[in-house]
């Protein structure tokens, strides 16, 4: 990422699953990048083109009327900041978190802002960073006319069993003990077996085991102990989550059972009807 940026390569893409690590990296960038740097950091938007222009040029420092410009204004606003950046020889990054919440259209705008027609322009680097599904957004119809632009793109693997181990044993060192001391070799695989290198999910394991093991003044985390975490932390094992339907499809779909059952009734009731006024006529 900082040798896309210096380099000014324009467009960089980065995903990764959640709990990999992703947001932790992008503090570290921000934290390394030097003075002839502008940065905004924006996170998870969900807004139009013009309220993510306004947020980029707020976190820039850049005063912004109260209740909001028109576009235009914040498109004259915005070039004429990164005129004076490059004038200075500075370089001014957009860094994106969750950018698979952008809308389709504000990724066009974006990505239409980092030309390389104009020297001052050429000076904006866009990083995004989010989900995996990012990647399928990029390739849309309205989007793959940009990708020659993405000169960078790279995909934040998970960590290897072994990664796993000295993950673990690398967060034990800085309390001053070793893996060995703490873990079994069967609970450690136990461990990587459930979070399958998630490094968040490694952690919340990890710390709930080491409870469980205190609770239970256990000298040692055993497979016993890890099996018993696993069980209090199932919800997180892959695939094992399912988000319970959102509320307003449940009432609808609770209304389309009421007006089935209301419609089943009207029919019954319709042809009890027409039967009682056939029994009636013939009984004349």
């Amino acid at each position: 990422m900082l040798s896309g940026i210096k380099n000014r390569r324009g467009i960089i893409v980065i995903t990764g699953e959640a709990g990999v690590g992703k947001t932790l990296l992008i503090y570290a960038l921000l934290r390394d990048l030097d003075e002839k740097n502008k940065a905004a950091f924006i996170f998870n938007p969900q807004v139009d083109f013009r309220g993510i222009l306004e947020d980029i040029l707020r976190d820039l420092g850049e005063p912004v009327k109260e209740g909001g410009e028109i576009l235009f204004s914040l498109l004259v606003h915005f070039r004429k900041y990164l005129k004076e950046r490059f004038v200075q020889g500075e370089t001014v990054t957009i860094v994106i978190d969750e950018a698979q919440s952008l809308d389709e259209n504000v990724m066009e705008g974006l990505f239409r802002l980092a030309t390389p027609d104009s020297p001052s322009l050429n000076s904006l680097q866009i990083l995004l960073i989010g989900h995996p599904n990012l990647e399928n957004k990029l390739n849309s119809e309205k989007l793959c006319s940009f990708k020659d632009r993405m000169t960078i793109g790279g995909r934040i693997r998970l960590l290897t069993r072994e990664e796993s181990r000295e993950y673990i044993n690398h967060r034990l060192k800085l309390t001053g003990r070793e893996i060995s001391e703490i873990f079994t070799s069967e609970a450690i695989n136990k461990v990587w077996g459930f979070a399958r290198g998630n490094p968040r999910i490694i952690n919340l394991l990890c710390d709930r085991a080491l409870w469980v093991g205190h609770s239970n003044s256990s000298p040692k985390v055993d497979s016993r102990i890890i099996n018993k975490a696993i069980k209090d932390l199932d919800y997180l094992r892959v695939g094992k989550f399912k988000p319970s339907q959102p509320v307003f499809l449940r009432k609808k779909t609770g209304y389309k059972i009421l007006r089935i059952l209301f419609f089943l009734l009207s029919v019954g009731v319709f042809f009890y009807s027409i039967a009682w006024i056939l029994s009636s006529l013939l009984q004349k």
